[in-house]
């Protein structure tokens, strides 16, 4: 089974940068299967208007790839009653307080939250090169998994039930085929 990632705001916008680096874009191309989450385009798209203030020009072909992003078919994890309802949780928690955005020199999204709950929900890794942001959010609440590609390392992943308990896999295949050969000698 490959593993399908939500991908950070960070990995989405490498492609854009004068000097990307390779192990995020081969990551990217290699990939089997990856999510966008609400909060990622979000994040892009305020980027994109802060630019816009200083660089029309770059947010011309700025926006012009957010464009195309979204039309290149990638599934995107909108934000439900379920995301929204973690991410108020999150938001409110006392120890994630430096993740919210405040009125600082610089706007913050605060999409890490975002993320964070869509990851929660969807029970997908989160692919980031931000790890910092993401364990702190992980010791309060397990995320399950933080894959770093640009170092191609994991900071934390959660095991499928079944490597972790793989005497209850097998008891519950024999009970599978217990009941399969019961229900045959029942009729």
């Amino acid at each position: 089974m490959k593993t399908a990632f939500l991908l950070d705001t960070c990995v989405i916008s490498e492609s854009t940068l004068k000097q990307p680096r390779e192990n995020v874009l081969n990551f990217l191309a290699t990939a089997e299967n990856y999510f966008i989450p609400m909060g990622a385009l979000m994040e892009l798209q305020m980027g994109i208007t802060m630019v816009c203030a200083t660089n029309p020009i770059k947010a011309v072909k700025l926006s012009a790839w957010y464009h195309s992003l979204v039309r290149a078919e990638i599934p995107i994890v909108t934000t439900d009653r379920e995301v929204s309802e973690i991410w108020g949780v999150l938001a409110a928690d006392s120890r994630l307080q430096r993740l919210v955005p405040s009125g600082g020199k610089k706007p913050r999204g605060g999409q890490d939250l975002h993320i964070a709950a869509a990851a929660l929900v969807t029970r997908l890794p989160i692919a980031t090169m931000n790890v910092s942001d993401f364990m702190l959010i992980h010791e309060c609440y397990p995320l399950p998994g933080i894959y770093d590609p640009l170092h191609d390392r994991w900071h934390a992943r959660m095991e499928p039930l079944a490597d972790q308990y793989p005497l209850a896999a097998n008891d519950a295949r024999d009970e599978d085929e217990e009941l399969e050969h019961s229900a045959v000698r029942v009729f």
